[in-house]
């Protein structure tokens, strides 16, 4: 395997939301190593806690935030949290996101909105409270994780999908509206990512379908060209390039990490 290609993120101070497990965990752990000062926000207190203590513990930058991105309160708190901490904010990672119902006829109209709340509220409340440091500074890093699921229809979890197609509209069209302040706004589209929570869920659904989750996993990994599904790994990787001053060109764009799979 090649070795990585470190990127220096010194200086950097941001905000990655989600960052208790999985994608948001990785990413966090990632960009702290780089040397960016982080807050990491989770609606899991202790979860997001323990990020914070191993980065702080491996010698980086950290201050945890319980924090439910769809409360506008919440969100001021962690955006006030990140400027009291290091005075400013050069850029957002929106990761915090839910699945919702598998079903669309079981899906209820609480679960739909809840869904959106998450996902699109979530993103659309992050980068507002945000966004008015970055003018300031005039430069600055907005990245929503969205899905490839946002842009491939299917006929299960529909409130997902369309959560995160607007998730996709709205990093490019905020891209537009930030760009005159230097300021760029990016969605990466992971593909199928076996994180604990996808694991859990796919788990469940098999069950009761009959369905081994190993026969499942070796069935599901054949439709992806290049032969392995997407790894938090990868999106940390994406992430930190995009944060990085190498992406300062690149903007309103929905980058797909998933292997070539459609």
């Amino acid at each position: 395997m090649a070795s990585r290609i470190t990127l220096d993120l010194k200086g950097k101070t941001g905000i990655i939301t989600g960052a208790g497990a999985g994608m948001g965990r990785e990413i966090a752990l990632r960009l702290a190593a780089d040397g960016a000062r982080v807050v990491v926000a989770d609606i899991h207190h202790e979860s997001v806690c323990q990020t914070r203590d191993e980065i702080n513990e491996a010698g980086g930058q950290a201050v945890a935030v319980r924090a439910d991105v769809s409360n506008e309160d919440d969100v001021r708190r962690m955006t006030d949290t990140c400027v009291d901490s290091y005075e400013t904010i050069s850029f957002l990672v929106s990761n915090a996101g839910i699945v919702g119902p598998y079903d669309f006829e079981e899906t209820s109209a609480d679960e739909w909105d809840r869904v959106f709340a998450v996902n699109t509220k979530g993103g659309f409340l992050c980068a507002q409270y945000t966004l008015p440091h970055m003018k300031q500074r005039k430069s600055g890093r907005i990245i929503f994780n969205a899905s490839t699921n946002g842009a491939k229809p299917g006929e299960y979890v529909i409130a997902y999908r369309a959560s995160k197609a607007a998730l996709i509209m709205l990093a490019r069209s905020l891209a537009l509206y930030a760009a005159p302040f230097g300021i760029t706004v990016n969605a990466i589209c992971p593909g199928v990512t076996m994180t604990p929570l996808h694991k859990s869920l796919t788990e469940n659904l098999l069950k009761a379908q009959g369905i081994s989750y190993e026969e499942h996993v070796a069935e599901r990994r054949k439709k992806v060209p290049m032969g392995r599904f997407t790894e938090v790994q990868d999106i940390a990787d994406m992430m930190e390039f995009l944060v990085s001053d190498s992406a300062g060109f690149i903007t309103g764009q929905a980058i797909f990490v998933n292997g070539g799979e459609w």
